[in-house]
């Protein structure tokens, strides 16, 4: 995965045209086809959400629409800065509800076997990102969640995932250590024992004072 600066880094080296792409896959975290079929009608700016209810495959260049991974739909946050700059891209967009959101050169959806030969590999050429994936943004904006100490139900939820176990199965070594904390949790178990075992007890205190008297 990429960190936010490298996120940053390639947003600057694809151009204008498909930075506010790239910002959709890393922050909101969801598939490259599921932004392909992404529709206008799809973008709720009052809420700041994206509704992903369709995906894009291609084969032999030619792409075809259908369910989600999961098959089912759902709402992806937005952050602030990145709304604004969809609303921005909108501005490009046709009006028609079922117009895409990111179109190809020539109109139409993007196209994501061209979009890689003709975008991503010139724009991570030569740099320290080279081999990473189109996907790979997928897994950055889940890292992003977690490294800001997001719940796993949360994470699970923005990624579209259909259970916490897959979250977990591919997420979970992200998440820092619990050796420590159960550490600190049974030394403070013991220490607290230890103290109460030093205080004498009422029951006993008063046996104490019958048999002093």
């Amino acid at each position: 995965h990429l960190t936010p600066f490298e996120v940053e880094f390639v947003g600057g080296r694809v151009g204008d045209e498909h930075e506010t792409f790239i910002y959709v896959l890393a922050y909101c975290a969801i598939r490259a086809g599921e932004a392909v079929a992404l529709r206008r009608k799809n973008v709720n700016i009052v809420r700041s959400e994206l509704r992903i209810v369709e995906s894009a495959s291609e084969n032999n260049g030619h792409i075809t629409f259908g369910h989600t991974k999961s098959g089912r739909k759902r709402d992806v946050t937005v952050p602030k800065f990145l709304m604004q700059r969809i609303e921005e891209h909108l501005d490009d967009v046709g009006q028609d509800p079922e117009a895409f959101v990111f179109t190809s050169p020539k109109g139409g959806p993007l196209q994501l076997s061209n979009f890689r030969r003709r975008v991503w590999y010139p724009a991570i050429k030569g740099t320290d990102l080279e081999g990473v994936r189109i996907h790979d943004l997928r897994h950055t904006g889940a890292s992003i969640l977690i490294n800001q100490g997001l719940h796993p139900k949360i994470v699970q939820q923005h990624l579209g995932h259909s259970s916490i176990v897959v979250t977990m199965d591919r997420y979970g070594h992200l998440y820092p250590s619990d050796s420590e904390r159960v550490q600190d949790a049974l030394d403070a178990a013991f220490e607290r024992g230890l103290v109460e075992s030093k205080v004498p007890k009422i029951g006993a205190d008063a046996d104490q004072m019958r048999t002093t008297a």
